[in-house]
């Protein structure tokens, strides 16, 4: 049986998370896919929630032989937003869920949190850890990760958050961004955090919004495939980007404007 891999973009915005819905990202391959292919099996890398974005999201398709399936045929039949800009051909015990790794960056506003201190705290959770303070619970499914790395950088007005792991549970990169954070604004200490990590202490820590969160790359080591890149597809991505980007500059300015205004205000009124 053939089996296919595919690189999809998709803008998370636009669509009610990547699987559980007829808006959903899944929704839309799958209907795209059995417009041509009736019978087939469809693996993916990974379920983002609703708000989330991709670059890097992995699908493997296995069905049986007749056409052979392309990214130009899927994305003739897929919604704007949604763009599949590379594609591989791979062996056929390969599935897209199995990666070594997943590469997700959240950028959120920086109102004045601690950088340094931001960092400290995010080498607590480098190694394997179970990290039930930072997930909703589901049946069946293991509370323990392995986190390669976690990277912050202040660009200007913004954070960046970079987090590198095998796996991640629901909503474990919102809540560790959300308590990295916390720890940048004191509302969280060091010794806190670490006593949530090592689950010295039980309280779940909420996520930060959807929004800002992306899986920019998905890594299968040996296994990565040879991927084969569209040059038109990838010009969609780019220039759907830039156009949401000029879209929305004037108007992410005057909200950063107004929260560090906002900030500025409540410090002052904190010294009073």
């Amino acid at each position: 049986m053939p089996t296919m891999a595919f690189k999809v973009f998709y803008d998370g915005s636009l669509f009610s998370g990547f699987t559980g819905s007829t808006n959903s990202i899944e929704y839309y391959l799958r209907r795209a896919i059995r417009y041509f292919i009736k019978d087939f099996k469809l693996s993916k890398a990974s379920r983002t929630d609703p708000g989330v974005s991709a670059i890097g999201n992995v699908i493997s398709v296995k069905y049986g032989d007749g056409i052979r399936l392309t990214s130009g045929m899927l994305n003739s039949r897929l919604p704007n937003g949604v763009r599949i800009w590379a594609w591989a051909e791979v062996s056929d015990d390969f599935h897209a869920r199995a990666a070594v790794s997943r590469t997700y960056v959240y950028v959120m506003p920086w109102l004045y949190e601690d950088v340094d201190l931001i960092r400290r705290a995010a080498e607590l959770f480098v190694g394997v850890h179970d990290l039930s303070n930072f997930q909703v619970r589901e049946r069946g499914v293991p509370t323990t990760v392995m986190i390669n790395s976690v990277n912050v950088e202040r660009l200007g007005d913004y954070l960046v958050f970079t987090v590198v792991g095998r796996g991640f549970r629901n909503k474990m990169i919102r809540k560790i961004v959300n308590a990295l954070r916390m720890v940048g604004s004191n509302v969280l200490t060091i010794d806190e955090l670490r006593d949530l990590i090592e689950m010295r202490i039980r309280r779940p820590i909420p996520p930060a919004p959807p929004y800002g969160l992306l899986l920019l790359n998905v890594s299968y080591g040996d296994r990565e495939p040879a991927w084969f890149l569209s040059g038109e597809d990838v010009s969609y991505v780019i220039n759907y980007l830039v156009s949401r980007w000029y879209s929305s500059l004037s108007s992410s300015f005057a909200i950063s404007k107004i929260l560090h205004d906002f900030m500025d205000i409540n410090k002052l009124f904190s010294r009073i």
